[in-house]
């Protein structure tokens, strides 16, 4: 894994002195191993490297053999070897084992269309200086991240935002409707970002930028649909869900250095364990995190996995003072990042990090399977369900001999029948961190014009899954969203931080396009409030394995003890206080300073505020750290 950055410029413009050296210097985390730089025809491309596959032959900037392509490239293909061997039937010829070099030949056989042959993660600039075009492209799932500036004759790109405030140009201004969409659902999702004229390219496709300055809008190449194959025995279903399970993970596990695994000791992270102590001769070596707060700590879980898995666990506590690391944290993601489970994730990766360059991880299993609660109390509710049981009240009011009543339950049941099955607003206010209400009485009055804006991403999801089964549009949104936006980001900075590459094999198009097809009671069985069964197939495989009562436990998620954090005398409260102590902190000019400062007086022992404490408090960092971005 590696860290990209690159710029384009035209209109006879060169390459200014130092700008390309310092967008790469601002990835150099993610690639310890080596760095290079390419500059030709207004054309600048950076790359800092992870040596995963091949580390002696696959330096970057890479070219094809006459130099007329040249790229570079953060990911790994796990099918290089297979693409590698139909290109070489079809003439083209190799000089490394990288899979950086099989992007190339693919883009020379295949053109954009490339991107559809490949299986892995991957987001690169590719300068083609024969059509003199310039493409950026971005895996399926949105894995690996890739950002981009679009300026007054030019084009910067790169992995982290931070990159993209070296370029010589003024200090992009602040995007107020991002920070609204932050505040509502604890990301800023696709395409935009803290800043204007800064966007992210979606997962799922590419771009192309006219070295003479026309750009395309991104070309979606890839998309997941949830609909259901029909028949076929319990039993059938639960051994294809395990072949291509396993056959994802013995694909990315293709690496030449050595690897291990996150173990939380849930069902997602307990089965790729599995899986790996399976397919490997030498030991698997595990990593988790655990907590003092016992509520909230899994380790005794991991344990039991990594006992069952017959794998060597590391273990590490994170304590309130975990939150030092917080500051630094906030600079590296680039722009308000709301989920707090970053904390651990830094720590696992830094734990991880000491041992192996590389480790897998059980990430996608809730969106691909149906794993999350919200599922639950989705799959519970809605207007099907509410007819359904007007329908009983109907047919028990015609039982009791009155039909006046009987008839007026049955038109309001026909009523709810006659409803969308699923609404875009519905489904939100389950993912609301802080609701409309509560974000007009903390913005002051004369940023109100924010509420009036929408994320055309929940948007387009809804619009192509809003007539599908109810199970299905939750996943589909998730996937188009929570998935991309804020789980893969969370791992993807926080582990390329320590520069530790994290592979997903749950996200991953084989294992998401056979999830995606499951009868629904293969993903999730009702069993009425408090007992549905979400995951329902991986969850079977484990059976196999492990006791049912560690296996149908409740989820517990990975987050941290942000209540008692936020307690007196706790860390949270400390650095909330500092942040919010100065009459004219950043965090004022936007919003009413009374206000903000009651969030912490409403949280008590009895009653939890600390979702929107946390939010502020990482939106009051990074508007400190970022004095010279204007937002008027």
């Amino acid at each position: 894994m590696c860290g990209i950055a690159g710029i384009i410029r035209w209109r006879g413009a060169l390459q200014r002195h130092g700008e390309l050296e310092r967008m790469t210097a601002a990835v150099a985390h993610r690639g310890p191993d080596g760095v290079g730089f390419l500059r030709r025809e207004g054309v600048g491309l950076g790359h800092r490297r992870l040596a995963i596959i091949d580390p002696e032959l696959g330096i970057q900037p890479m070219s094809d053999e006459d130099e007329s392509v040249w790229i570079t490239y953060n990911g790994e293909l796990y099918n290089y070897r297979e693409l590698k061997d139909q290109l070489s039937k079809r003439g083209h010829r190799f000089v490394t084992n990288s899979d950086t070099e099989v992007v190339i030949h693919a883009y020379a056989e295949w053109g954009a269309d490339c991107v559809k042959k490949f299986r892995g993660m991957f987001a690169f600039g590719l300068a083609d200086f024969r059509s003199r075009k310039l493409m950026l492209a971005r895996d399926h799932f949105g894995i690996k991240p890739m950002y981009y500036r679009v300026g007054d004759g030019y084009v910067g790109f790169a992995s982290e935002l931070s990159a993209l405030r070296e370029v010589d140009d003024v200090v992009p201004k602040g995007n107020l409707k991002a920070i609204d969409l932050y505040l509502r659902f604890n990301y800023v999702p696709t395409p935009h970002t803290i800043y204007q004229e800064v966007y992210k390219l979606p997962p799922a496709s590419y771009m192309t930028i006219d070295f003479d300055g026309s750009r395309s809008d991104p070309v979606t190449y890839w998309d997941l649909r949830f609909a259901q194959r029909n028949g076929g025995s319990e039993d059938a279903w639960l051994e294809r869900a395990e072949d291509t399970i396993r056959n994802s993970v013995k694909a990315h596990l293709v690496a030449d250095v050595p690897f291990g695994v996150f173990l939380s000791g849930g069902v997602d992270s307990t089965l790729i364990a599995w899986e790996m102590s399976q397919l490997l001769d030498t030991p698997v070596q595990a990593f988790a995190i655990g907590f003092n707060e016992e509520e909230y700590s899994e380790l005794k879980y991991a344990e039991q996995a990594a006992a069952g898995c017959g794998i060597e666990l590391h273990t590490e506590i994170v304590r309130d003072d975990a939150l030092e690391i917080l500051p630094d944290l906030v600079s590296h993601y680039g722009e308000p990042f709301g989920d707090s489970s970053c904390i651990p994730t830094w720590y696992v990766s830094r734990l991880a990090r000491e041992h192996v360059p590389m480790v897998l991880s059980g990430d996608g299993g809730d969106e691909a399977f149906g794993g999350y609660w919200r599922y639950e109390h989705w799959m519970q509710t809605g207007p099907t369900i509410e007819g359904k049981r007007l329908l009983k009240s109907a047919a028990e009011a015609t039982r009791q001999l009155a039909p006046r009543a009987g008839f007026y339950w049955l038109r309001q049941a026909m009523r709810q029948f006659r409803l969308p099955v699923n609404t875009l607003a519905d489904w939100q206010q389950l993912m609301l961190f802080v609701g409309e209400q509560a974000r007009r009485e903390l913005w002051r009055p004369e940023y109100h014009d924010v509420f009036n804006h929408s994320s055309e991403l929940f948007a387009d999801a809804d619009e192509k899954a809003h007539s599908w089964h109810r199970l299905a549009y939750a996943q589909y949104v998730d996937y188009r969203t929570y998935l991309p936006c804020d789980i893969l980001t969370k791992v993807d900075v926080a582990s390329m931080y320590h520069g530790l590459e994290v592979r997903t094999p749950l996200v991953d198009h084989c294992v998401m396009e056979f999830a995606a097809g499951l009868p629904v009671p293969q993903r999730y069985r009702e069993g009425g409030p408090g007992k549905a069964v979400g995951k329902y197939v991986t969850k079977k495989i484990l059976e196999k394995v492990f006791p049912r009562e560690f296996v149908h436990r409740r989820k517990m998620g990975f987050g941290i003890p942000q209540p008692e954090w936020f307690s007196e005398g706790r860390a949270g409260r400390s650095l909330w206080q500092r942040v919010t102590a100065d009459d004219n902190a950043p965090l004022f000019e936007c919003f009413d300073r009374e206000k903000i400062r009651g969030l912490l007086d409403r949280h008590t022992p009895a009653s939890d505020n600390s979702l929107p404490l946390w939010l502020f408090l990482v939106l009051g960092l990074w508007l400190e750290q970022n004095p010279t971005v204007s937002f008027v």
